[in-house]
Formats: C-alpha cells, sequence, structure tokens
C-alpha cells in the first residue's frame, strides 16, 4: 500500500504543477483517496435473524 500511496501521491503533486513544501498534505490526500476506494469495494454484512426470531417463525 506505501508503494501505491506514493505513486498517487506523486501523480497528483506533479498535476498540481509540483508546489514546495506540501508532500504531506498530498501524502494524506492520496491516503484518503486509496481508502475511499477500498471503502467501496467492501460489502456490508449481511443481517443475521435472532434466534427468537427463527423460533418465531417456524412456529
Amino acid at each position: 500500500m506505501h508503494e501505491q500511496v506514493q505513486r498517487r501521491a506523486y501523480a497528483m503533486w506533479e498535476a498540481d504543477g509540483r508546489p514546495e513544501g506540501q508532500d504531506q498534505a498530498y501524502w494524506f490526500k492520496a491516503v484518503s483517496e486509496i481508502a475511499f476506494e477500498a471503502a467501496k469495494t467492501v460489502k456490508p454484512p449481511r443481517k443475521r435473524t435472532t434466534r427468537t426470531a427463527k423460533a418465531s417463525k417456524a412456529a
């Protein structure tokens, strides 16, 4: 992941004209973007029925 963040931060920095002293800002922006993209791929957990709900359905 470190290399992925490094590549993304560098690309953004270059696209913005290589401003001096902004390395941390670009690093954290890259981390944020990568985390956001990764979060979109995570499926929410399935809802589990409780034992009482199962028992009432079976009756």
